[in-house]
């Protein structure tokens, strides 16, 4: 009888932090990991420090660049026709100085849309068929918190004012200071 394969997952923006963590921990249950990153020198030297957890392979995508998504689809589809599990992790925290007032919107902004919404939506995209030829195909998609419209870290619609602007909800009404 053959032997069942290990499941498959490619985890976006994996070459350090959470990404990188879920890659550890995926491998340490025994998946055969895609470690992707933007950078093909940072990605294999991830991929190196978990050799010793289970199988990670180093895979170079970013997923601000349509064609770099393309491409590293075309060569999963290539290695493994398929895919179990795809976890958007990549994203940008840009706005930590920024406020919805003086955001720079043609910079900053645009670039965290590409990177943090229209990212994760073409590398769905692209790996759709090869999730669809697995008996589950997952996808789990990290969240990136933004400061951009007050000091509360959830983004809130309104923005605080002294001068008798919107009350902001607290996002946290459990949570209140004693």
């Amino acid at each position: 009888m053959r032997e069942k394969p290990a499941p498959l997952a490619l985890v976006t923006g994996a070459n350090r932090g959470i990404g990188f963590e879920v890659c550890r921990q995926l491998a340490a249950t025994g998946f055969v990991v895609l470690l992707t990153a933007r950078d093909d020198t940072k990605a294999r030297a991830a991929a190196e420090a978990l050799r010793s957890v289970g199988r990670v392979e180093p895979l170079l995508q970013d997923v601000a660049d349509a064609d770099s998504i393309a491409k590293a689809a075309a060569e999963v589809a290539s290695q493994y026709n398929c895919l179990d599990v795809l976890i958007n992790n990549a994203g940008i925290h840009y706005d930590t100085w920024e406020k919805v007032e003086d955001a720079d919107i043609e910079g900053t902004v645009t670039e965290a849309i590409r990177t943090n919404l229209l990212g994760p939506w073409r590398t769905s995209k692209a790996f759709l068929p090869l999730l669809r030829r697995s008996r589950a195909g997952r996808i789990v998609n990290g969240v990136i918190r933004s400061r951009l419209a007050g000091e509360d870290g959830w983004g809130s619609a309104c923005v605080p004012s002294d001068e008798g602007g919107p009350e902001c909800p607290d996002p946290h009404p459990r949570r209140r200071a004693p």
